[in-house]
């Protein structure tokens, strides 16, 4: 049985969450292929649609398996980013968070509105209790945005994947 079946559509003042369909393939593509998206994410950066089109076949997966959700943000019709959860531990009560969002939608607090209502989610709809963040060391937008939050820096954790991550977390009792 899927958790996130119906799919959980979240709506905030500005923006739409919702899931990730076939016909975001352009849109997505122009995103994870931007270098300021990509500047502090160690990934395989998407060459063609192709490569997007596997991506949204792995997100379809990973949402039936109930190992992540992912959404679109869009805004006024527009996708401008993402943002998921996954990486649920056995009892649900764990799950990272990674979001990005286009350059041309940066500063505007787009992220801030979308962040909220995911963890909003997180703690009450999925009733986890902490959730975690792995973000570069020198990406300064993303460890602000999660310090707005009161997520804290976790010093004692490492990203074995990826050296030049930090992890903050947030716990349920702390938001």
């Amino acid at each position: 049985m899927s958790l996130f079946s119906p799919f959980p559509v979240l709506h905030t003042p500005r923006l739409v969450l919702r899931k990730l369909v076939d016909n975001d393939k352009e849109a997505v593509f122009k995103i994870r292929s931007n270098s300021v998206v990509n500047k502090f994410i160690d990934r395989k950066i998407p060459s063609d649609i192709s490569d997007v089109e596997d991506f949204i076949k792995l997100i379809d997966e990973l949402v039936l398996k109930n190992e992540g959700i992912y959404w679109i943000i869009e805004n006024n019709n527009e996708v401008i980013g993402s943002i998921g959860l996954r990486h649920f531990n056995d009892n649900l009560s764990y799950a990272e968070i990674g979001y990005e969002l286009h350059p041309d939608a940066h500063g505007k607090g787009f992220m801030s509105e979308a962040l909220k209502e995911v963890l909003q989610f997180g703690f009450s709809s999925l009733n986890l209790n902490e959730i975690e963040a792995y973000t570069h060391k020198h990406n300064k937008g993303s460890i602000n945005l999660l310090k707005r939050f009161n997520f804290k820096l976790r010093p004692n954790k490492k990203d074995n994947d990826f050296e030049n991550n930090v992890i903050f977390g947030l716990l349920k009792n702390e938001q």
